[in-house]
């Protein structure tokens, strides 16, 4: 069994947050369940989860209540005969992970809170308000750690309707029926609204880059595209250039291309891509529906050289990988 650590403290932190004991306790039971949260490294969900996180539960130390959790790795690596470059881990049977929050009709944009000095999350808020006239709902999260990596996670309706010329065919030929359930009408709507909304989502990243902190990091801007398999598609730049760029038909059609050619051989439950240097979509690693993780050699070895540091370091920074706590916020403790 590994040393378990604390997720949480019943403590005001040094955001203000603070997290009550009754939700506390419905975490524990939520870490606890049959699915699984991701185990992942300094909450990065460009990077393989390390495993899951079990066994969860509430301990005094020092007259505060702690949430502690087991870091369970994955226990078993393969490298599979079918295609050169890629890695396989499990966890020695067979998991479910929790699944993503689908929200089928509406666009999200989501960002962590704390990424933002007060003043400038008040400013990108008007501009949301301004920009998407209430088409598009803005979401504030939070991320166990002092101060994450800038993210934005713009958040597709289920394929999305710019994914609909490739993904018809794709999902005939997975079995699938939501193609069908896609109207015409619907779709024509959608493409002429199209480049509104990417020059839009330009605008926001644009603004996201220049108010949020740490200044020094690489902005991650996150398209979750739920469905299945839920996709997600990264892309790692300053530049908001690069969604114009990524989200071209011509690079999504290879974005689909790859999923079919997993889908021949894998049950895929989640699938993962980054925008390269050459501005085209790479494969980076996937999830199937039994918990098995596969991914490329140089992902596996950009997440084992994080965790490495992060263990070497003072202070360790692991993720439970899941959305959906709410946290209140307090004034600091006096005394």
């Amino acid at each position: 069994m590994a040393e378990k650590v604390i997720i949480r403290s019943l403590t005001v932190d040094k955001h203000g947050d603070f997290v009550p004991l009754k939700m506390m306790e419905a975490y524990v039971l939520v870490v606890n369940g049959e699915n699984k949260m991701r185990y992942l490294a300094n909450h990065r969900r460009d990077l393989p989860p390390l495993g899951y996180w079990d066994n969860a539960e509430i301990k005094v130390i020092g007259y505060v209540h702690n949430t502690l959790a087991e870091p369970i790795r994955f226990k078993n690596r393969s490298f599979p005969d079918w295609e050169k470059d890629l890695i396989m881990e499990d966890a020695g049977g067979p998991i479910s992970f929790l699944a993503h929050k689908e929200k089928i009709n509406d666009v999200h944009i989501s960002v962590d809170k704390n990424n933002f000095k007060k003043d400038n999350l008040e400013i990108f808020e008007n501009h949301f308000s301004k920009t998407y006239n209430e088409t598009v709902e803005l979401d504030l999260h939070l991320r166990k750690g002092i101060l994450p990596d800038p993210e934005v996670i713009i958040t597709l309706a289920k394929y999305w309707l710019i994914f609909y010329p490739f993904v018809q065919p794709l999902l005939t030929k997975m079995g699938e029926k939501i193609a069908e359930d896609i109207g015409d009408d619907m779709y024509q709507s959608a493409k002429s609204n199209l480049k509104k909304m990417v020059t839009n989502f330009k605008s926001t990243v644009k603004l996201a880059r220049e108010k949020m902190i740490p200044h020094n990091r690489v902005l991650l801007t996150i398209f979750e595209i739920p469905g299945d398999p839920y996709i997600e598609l990264h892309i790692k730049s300053d530049d908001p250039k690069k969604i114009e760029i990524g989200l071209s038909t011509k690079k999504l059609a290879k974005v689909h291309k790859r999923i079919s050619e997993f889908s021949e051989k894998l049950e895929v439950e989640e699938i993962y891509f980054n925008l390269n240097e050459k501005d085209k979509w790479s494969f980076s690693y996937l999830i199937t529906k039994d918990g098995k993780v596969l991914g490329t050699k140089s992902v596996f070895k950009k997440r084992d050289k994080l965790v490495n540091r992060i263990e070497l370091s003072n202070s360790r920074g692991f993720s439970l990988g899941a959305g959906g706590v709410k946290f209140e916020e307090k004034p600091p403790m006096e005394g």
